[in-house]
C-alpha cells in the first residue's frame, strides 16, 4: 500500500510531466475559429466562409446547409492538401435565412474530427 507522501510524490511527478510534454495529453487538431463566426448573425451574404484550425488537417468533408436542409453549392479553395485554413467560396449570394456548414477532418496523427458553424443572413433592408 502507498503511503500518503508516496502518492504525493507520483502526483506532482504526473503534473511536472504533463508541463513538459504539453502536446501529450491534446496532440489532436481542433477547429479555432471561423468566418462566419459560429452563431453570427449577418446583414448580407459572405462571399467565402472560413475555418482555421490549431494545426494542419485534411478537410475531407465540407458542405453547407440551409434551414431546411437543402445543400448549397461551395467550392473548397486549395484541394485537399493538409492546411490549418480551408475557405470555400459560394457559387452566389445566400437568400436570407440560417445555414449550416458542416466539415470532417483528419489530423496528421489519424484522428478524425467533425463540426458545424451555424450563421444567419438578415434579409436586405
Amino acid at each position: 500500500m502507498l503511503s500518503r507522501l508516496t502518492f504525493l510524490r507520483h502526483g506532482i511527478l504526473a503534473a511536472a510531466l504533463s508541463i513538459l510534454v504539453p502536446g501529450a495529453a491534446s496532440a489532436h487538431a481542433m477547429l479555432h475559429s471561423s468566418d462566419p463566426a459560429d452563431g453570427a448573425t449577418l446583414n448580407a451574404s459572405p462571399r467565402t466562409l472560413n475555418l482555421a484550425f490549431t494545426e494542419d488537417c485534411r478537410v475531407t468533408a465540407l458542405r453547407l446547409l440551409d434551414e431546411s436542409g437543402r445543400e448549397q453549392q461551395v467550392r473548397r479553395e486549395g484541394g485537399r492538401a493538409a492546411s490549418s485554413q480551408v475557405t470555400a467560396t459560394l457559387a452566389g449570394p445566400l437568400r436570407p435565412g440560417g445555414y449550416r456548414l458542416e466539415w470532417r477532418a483528419m489530423g496528421d496523427d489519424g484522428h478524425v474530427m467533425s463540426g458545424a458553424v451555424r450563421f444567419a443572413v438578415n434579409a436586405a433592408r
